[in-house]
């Protein structure tokens, strides 16, 4: 069962490789309807409750781990509300330690048949659109950076992710 409230902690990027992937989050929603979001990667959750403690946590986290490069796999797109269109990442051993380092801080669902992807589209969209899409966009292969974790509180029935605070990588 998809737990749709809670917090989940994300990945943030750079401001350059923000601008870039905002660029294509709005070709992608031109065509696709999508309710806003932050452009992130989902690195852990859901945490049902979160307290100081952890808050500070990932304070600390953030000033004792490294930035990361994550491996794009090209656009991909499921028949899912929160995977309708996205970017693949490949799940590279720098992904997985990051997640299990942020494991160890406070305890979930590290099984959880992670599948990392920067989501471009929300929503429950015609394959067929999204076949067409994919065939329009620019193509992209390059790396992209990891510079920041943030906390997010998510309420996905009313469509909010609000982000409470995030925390810049070494």
């Amino acid at each position: 069962m998809r737990v749709n409230k809670g917090y989940w902690i994300w990945g943030l990027f750079p401001p350059k490789d923000t601008n870039l992937l905002n660029e294509i989050k709005a070709k992608v929603q031109s065509k696709l309807e999508s309710p806003v979001f932050e452009t992130h990667i989902t690195l852990t959750g859901p945490y049902l409750n979160i307290d100081k403690s952890f808050q500070n946590k990932l304070k600390i986290f953030g000033k004792n781990n490294s930035q990361i490069l994550l491996d794009v796999d090209g656009y991909d797109f499921k028949q899912e509300k929160f995977q309708s269109f996205y970017i693949a990442i490949k799940n590279s051993r720098n992904l997985k330690g990051l997640r299990k380092n942020i494991y160890d801080l406070n305890k979930y669902d590290l099984e959880n048949n992670y599948y990392p992807h920067i989501s471009l589209s929300y929503g429950n969209h015609i394959l067929k659109e999204k076949k067409k899409l994919i065939s329009k966009l620019p193509e992209f292969n390059k790396s992209i950076k990891l510079s920041k974790i943030a906390l997010v509180e998510v309420k996905e029935d009313m469509n909010v992710w609000k982000i409470l605070e995030s925390f810049n990588l070494k």
